[in-house]
């Protein structure tokens, strides 16, 4: 086969890859929400946890996934992972709940109280991943984080005062 001929073919199918690309458009990140957790009975040294998300679609097509991937942890301690494969389908503009289970690793959760138990003022960090691998012809990932801290505070009203103060 001629040089040129090779080059102009590789030419046309990176065109033809880049078209079919481009007919999904870009992909908003889909916003996840947890709607609920119910411990589970469990399985040697892991508590597994059933939890349901609510995944909420703001793109203009339905989103069909291959499977989910979340993992969560807690000051830097990975704690929860766990997968579900061919999640119903989120419809375009709408919103779909998912149950998975999540397995908590004993060992990490003990490490974990015993860093909180360090330093039992500091607020516990939290991450949150999911991965979800979409059903296009071109497999696309969407990767979804995010953080933040849970803080222990005083219930309101209270001024520090406990029982044995006030006698």
């Amino acid at each position: 086969m001629p040089r040129s001929w090779r080059y102009w073919m590789v030419l046309s199918m990176l065109a033809l890859l880049g078209a079919c690309a481009s007919v999904i458009g870009p992909v908003e990140e889909p916003r996840i929400s947890i709607t609920s957790i119910r411990l589970l009975p469990p399985a040697g040294t892991e508590q597994r946890i059933e939890v349901g998300l609510k995944i909420m679609n703001p793109n203009a097509f339905d989103l069909k996934a291959k499977g989910i991937v979340v993992n969560a942890g807690f000051n830097d301690v990975p704690v929860l992972s766990g997968a579900v494969a061919e999640p119903p389908v989120v419809p375009a503009y709408g919103e779909q709940e998912v149950s998975m289970t999540l397995s908590a690793s004993l060992m990490n959760g003990i490490r974990l109280v015993r860093s909180i138990m360090k330093h039992p003022e500091d607020p516990v960090n939290y991450t949150l991943d999911a991965r979800i691998d979409l059903k296009l012809p071109l497999a696309r990932t969407l990767r979804i984080r995010k953080q933040g801290e849970i803080t222990a505070q005083a219930p309101a009203g209270s001024r520090g005062d406990s029982p044995s103060d006030m006698l």
